[in-house]
């Protein structure tokens, strides 16, 4: 199971709540020993602007480093003032200034480098054109990161959250990422102590052509698909050693029930499942990860194919 020792998060300009690194910190406080690297990137002007000669670009990047590295460590410096009750022993934050040409590419990059166990972004609101014209920075990262993403939000996030997992039986590799999100839920519920629960959208769509089948009774097939549902997830919490009472399934689609059910249950973590998918595929479809995002109050942490893959080869590799 994977251990959070080195968090990435993700310190974004001209915001006065720098809900990433807030969360960093309250996560050391239940994991003591964390390194946490604050990183904040800037945008390579080099190409934008012409220079006189390298000397005067050599000096114009390191004087916007500096200023850049200052406000940062004012930033650290806030964050630490903020949580006083958290011994600042207990964990490491190291800042980190690094320029790039494409700050979502940069973001990117930092994640799959192999240094991480975990990366935290603070949300930012989408609309509908956001999807369809472009691709925000922490969607980039749902869909590509070969580590798990957590999308914070603001919420308070204690002893007491509750912690839920939205599970998926419809295919088999769904399956696989249903007990990858659960063995990630399980290792925050150890460091947290917060309860575990599994919810599960059951969308009825009763097929066309039992219309015209005489008799038919539409609440008998809902019933069923319920009750279907309500095996599986049963079945899946047994074998994990979760109780029935926290196993929990509404009739409809997963954009509509997972956020109703996480307010019933007042989660402060959401753990889910992304397709990763993009391109235009993303923009006209979507997956149900993206579509709630803005829905749910509660931190999102979030996994995705390339996560499930990389798992398989660092499990290949171990043995």
């Amino acid at each position: 199971m994977r251990q959070y020792h080195n968090i990435l998060v993700i310190i974004e300009p001209k915001k006065d709540q720098q809900l990433a690194l807030n969360r960093a910190i309250e996560i050391a406080r239940f994991n003591p020993k964390v390194t946490i690297t604050a990183l904040r990137l800037i945008y390579d002007f080099s190409n934008d602007i012409p220079f006189i000669g390298k000397k005067s670009e050599m000096t114009s990047h390191e004087d916007v480093e500096e200023v850049t590295t200052q406000e940062l460590q004012k930033i650290i410096a806030a964050a630490l003032e903020k949580h006083q009750d958290i011994d600042p022993e207990s964990f490491t934050i190291v800042p980190s200034v690094k320029w790039t040409r494409d700050v979502s590419e940069g973001m990117l990059n930092e994640a799959n480098s192999g240094n991480f166990d975990l990366i935290i972004k603070g949300a930012n609101h989408h609309g509908l054109l956001d999807s369809i014209i472009f691709t925000p920075h922490d969607w980039n990262l749902l869909r590509h990161s070969n580590i798990p993403v957590v999308i914070a939000k603001e919420h308070t996030w204690d002893e007491n959250s509750t912690i839920v997992v939205a599970v998926d039986f419809t295919s088999g590799e769904k399956q696989l990422m249903n007990v990858l999100l659960l063995r990630e839920a399980q290792l925050l519920s150890t460091i947290t102590g917060a309860p575990i629960h599994l919810v599960n959208g059951a969308p009825v769509v009763l097929p066309t052509v039992m219309l015209e089948v005489p008799n038919y009774a539409p609440e008998l097939y809902a019933e069923s698909i319920l009750a279907e549902h309500k095996r599986r997830i049963i079945e899946f919490a047994h074998h994990h050693n979760i109780a029935d009472d926290h196993c929990h399934i509404a009739e409809g689609m997963p954009d509509d029930v997972l956020p109703k059910l996480c307010k019933k249950l007042h989660a402060s973590t959401v753990f889910i499942g992304s397709h990763g998918r993009s391109g235009v595929g993303a923009a006209l479809i979507g997956n149900t990860c993206e579509e709630i995002v803005d829905f749910i109050n509660a931190d999102l942490f979030v996994l995705n194919r390339n996560t499930l893959d990389h798992e398989h080869r660092i499990a290949h590799t171990q043995e």
